[in-house]
């Protein structure tokens, strides 16, 4: 609920977030709430249990693109049950209402910026709502920094306290971190150990046999094959960086 005054007389009106005329219960004026300009809050009870949420995150950490021993080397330091606020923006846009979720907390995870919300997920966060024991994260992003870049029309903005798991673990020194989806399972990681395909030297060599293929076959069969150095370069480049240890991405659990 959101509290007004009531324009005739002062008294404070609850709003819900459904409803656009609301009545006053001590001078019975009826008013129009535009719900464009007003912000509600909302809850998304966590779906995913923990014991889920870490069956989940083992699955993750067995990913064919991860450090081979990643699943048997991490060690868990964190795994915590978090309220993470998040902003939701219903727009008309083409006649159409399309919504659009934006993080109200400073974060490096890949991922938050656009959560997935479940149709008819939603509760409205009062003091009755149970938080499931999560630690609930306070914003520190001020809903206008996100409006000026919105497309369409505002038909209504909420601060939305979406479900996640903040996990941190150690591998081989470092420390790392995810987010689990409370609500879908998805896994979102920024940087993570990633499994080495090849050595160094093998792919400099690669790309050094392809050059050279290249010289030799554009000399003496045509100019055409000159081609291949500049192909050998890009391939030692894409697989060299593909060897170093961390790379952004979002993985689904």
């Amino acid at each position: 609920m959101t509290v007004f005054s009531c324009p005739q007389c002062g008294a404070p009106v609850s709003v819900s977030p459904r409803i656009s005329f609301h009545s006053c219960e001590y001078c019975n004026t009826t008013s129009f709430i535009d719900r464009s300009g007003v912000m509600f809050y909302y809850l998304i009870p966590f779906i995913i249990e923990k014991d889920s949420a870490e069956k989940i995150f083992a699955r993750w950490l067995k990913n064919p693109r991860m450090a081979k021993d990643l699943h048997t080397n991490a060690k868990i330091k964190n795994f915590k049950r978090t309220l993470f606020p998040v902003y939701l923006f219903t727009r008309l846009i083409n006649g159409e209402e399309k919504k659009f979720t934006r993080p109200a907390r400073g974060t490096l995870i890949e991922g938050i910026e656009n959560l997935t919300v479940p149709p008819g997920s939603m509760k409205i966060y009062d003091n009755t709502i149970d938080t499931q024991n999560a630690e609930r994260i306070d914003p520190d992003i001020t809903m206008e920094v996100y409006l000026r870049d919105l497309p369409g029309t505002a038909v209504s903005q909420s601060l939305l306290y979406f479900p996640i798991y903040q996990v941190e673990y150690e591998f081989n020194g470092e420390t790392w971190h995810a987010v689990i989806d409370g609500s879908s399972g998805a896994v979102h990681a920024t940087m993570y150990p990633v499994r080495s395909s090849l050595p160094f030297g093998t792919v400099f060599f690669i790309g050094f046999m392809a050059g050279l293929l290249g010289i030799l076959l554009g000399i003496y069969i045509h100019p055409v094959f000159f081609i291949l150095i500049l192909l050998g370069i890009v391939a030692t480049r894409f697989m060299a960086r593909s060897i170093i240890g961390a790379r952004a991405s979002s993985v689904e659990g």
